[in-house]
C-alpha cells in the first residue's frame, strides 16, 4: 500500500494529518478524530498539543525517517 506521507508536503498535509490522527488518537468512531466541520490539519494540532511525550517522539521519527531517505538519494 501507500507509504506514510510527509508532513512537509503542502499536497499532503490534510492527508498526513488525517493518518496521524487515525494512528495514534484513541478512537471508537470516526467521530472520535475530530469535531463536525473541523478540518483535519485543526484537529491534528489540538492533538498534538494534548499527546504524550512517546506519541510526539514516534510522530517526530515518522518524518525523520522520510528526511534521512531524502539525504540518502542527494
Amino acid at each position: 500500500g501507500p507509504g506514510i506521507p510527509r508532513r512537509d508536503c503542502p499536497a499532503l498535509y490534510t492527508r498526513y494529518c488525517r493518518l496521524m490522527l487515525i494512528l495514534f488518537k484513541p478512537w471508537g468512531s470516526s467521530a472520535d478524530l475530530r469535531h463536525p466541520g473541523e478540518s483535519w490539519p485543526n484537529a491534528f494540532d489540538r492533538f498534538e498539543k494534548e499527546a504524550e511525550p512517546h506519541v510526539k517522539f514516534v510522530i517526530n521519527n515518522m518524518q525523520l525517517l522520510h528526511e534521512c531517505h531524502d539525504s540518502r538519494d542527494d
